[in-house]
């Protein structure tokens, strides 16, 4: 790659020439190397002993991951909104009654989702950026009457919050015990506590861009033995073919699949699977921690607020302070080949969210604290030299 090249790829900002990409978002994530060299390997072809080995593997290593040791995950070729569609139409009988609760961009998919379907829909709404409360939703389920599911987000990554899910699903299984609890750990997975069967929920699902750090295009979903039994029979379900579970189920546990699997992608999953497990959730989990509470320290020290009311590890979504418009921050890190993510919908004026989620180490954090001063100073605004990196390295170490 010539000078020039890097420059584009890179940025170029502030005089001091090319800078190279950096990836800050919530997802896509940085990818490990081993991961990446896993990726660059030959193409195999799915139909073979070795491959089949590789597929029960990933499936394997998923479950410890999930903390659902022997059970069925199933691999999609998708993302996780792809692997929450086959879990909503496998689980929920066709025409049932499903509620959603709604607290940011992906509570609002669901919801529109099971539309979709045709599905009857009932809304629990909080105001972005609040979490929901168990007594909230015993007074919604009261009034919805006895709904077949409910549709949770643990980690809304569009607002930063880490909604308690475990919480949510005692009230749900104790106010409306028949009801299937679906829960998006998109980007909760391999991030924040996640105990499907000791917290009684019925469906998980994520997919591969995020905390189990891979290039986007898989999805994964598990479901309790209840979800399965709920709509077994072929005529309650929603009409389904690439996404029927309940036809994929038997071919992936003897490591087929019904539609070409993304192969080298799957090859990469078990790299990057292993990884994590021989990291250890927990000390996993603690480094995410860790390394948020540091870029929340470097944006207090900018005069940027936690947005979040239950901040999630897997992103610092903070507010800009007055007369700092966020989209400026945003572009001006992209400039020197930071990417973070922007603020969504009414939110994309003062929200930022840069993430650690990815592959990195504690120093990613010092680099990103840098970074969002000379973004600041890039945008107008005046801010002492080394206040944010002073305050991350102090969380780090506190």
């Amino acid at each position: 790659m010539s000078g020039g090249d890097r420059g584009r790829a890179g940025g170029e900002a502030g005089g001091r020439g090319s800078f190279r990409p950096r990836l800050y978002a919530p997802g896509p994530v940085a990818v490990p190397p081993a991961v990446l060299e896993a990726l660059a390997r030959p193409v195999v072809h799915h139909r073979t002993d070795a491959f089949r080995a590789s597929f029960l593997a990933v499936r394997a290593a998923l479950a410890e991951v999930l903390e659902v040791p022997g059970d069925d995950v199933m691999l999609l070729t998708g993302s996780g909104t792809t692997a929450f569609e086959a879990a909503l139409i496998a689980a929920v009988p066709r025409g049932g009654h499903v509620l959603a609760l709604r607290g940011g961009r992906f509570g609002d998919r669901w919801a529109a989702m099971a539309r979709a379907f045709g599905y009857r829909v009932s809304d629990h709404d909080v105001p972005w950026g609040r979490a929901f409360g168990v007594d909230g939703l015993r007074e919604r389920l009261a009034s919805v009457g006895r709904p077949d599911a409910v549709t949770l987000v643990h980690s809304e990554t569009s607002t930063g919050v880490l909604h308690d899910v475990a919480a949510l699903a005692q009230a749900v299984r104790t106010h409306a015990p028949d009801a299937l609890i679906l829960v998006d750990a998109v980007t909760s997975l391999a991030a924040a506590e996640l105990r499907p069967r000791a917290w009684g929920l019925d469906a998980v699902v994520a997919g591969s861009q995020k905390g189990v750090m891979l290039p986007p295009g898989l999805g994964f979903a598990w479901l309790s033995e209840r979800a399965w039994a709920r709509a077994g029979d072929a005529d309650r379900r929603v009409p389904a073919y690439a996404l029927d579970l309940h036809r994929e189920r038997p071919r992936q546990r003897s490591g087929d699949s019904g539609t070409t699997p993304a192969t080298s992608l799957v090859l990469a999953a078990e790299v990057a699977l292993g990884g994590l497990l021989a990291e250890g959730l927990a000390a996993r989990r603690d480094a995410l921690g860790r390394r948020n509470r540091a870029l929340f320290a470097a944006g207090a020290a900018l005069g940027a607020e936690p947005f979040a009311e239950r901040p999630s590890p897997a992103v610092a979504a903070m507010t800009t302070p007055d007369g700092l418009a966020a989209p400026a921050v945003v572009r001006a890190l992209a400039a020197r080949g930071v990417r973070i993510a922007g603020g969504q919908d009414h939110l994309a004026a003062r929200l930022i969210r840069p993430s650690l989620l990815g592959h990195g180490d504690d120093y990613d954090a010092v680099v990103l604290a840098a970074a969002l001063e000379d973004a600041w100073r890039d945008a107008g605004v005046s801010v002492p030299h080394g206040a944010a990196v002073a305050a991350a390295m102090a969380a780090l170490a506190s």
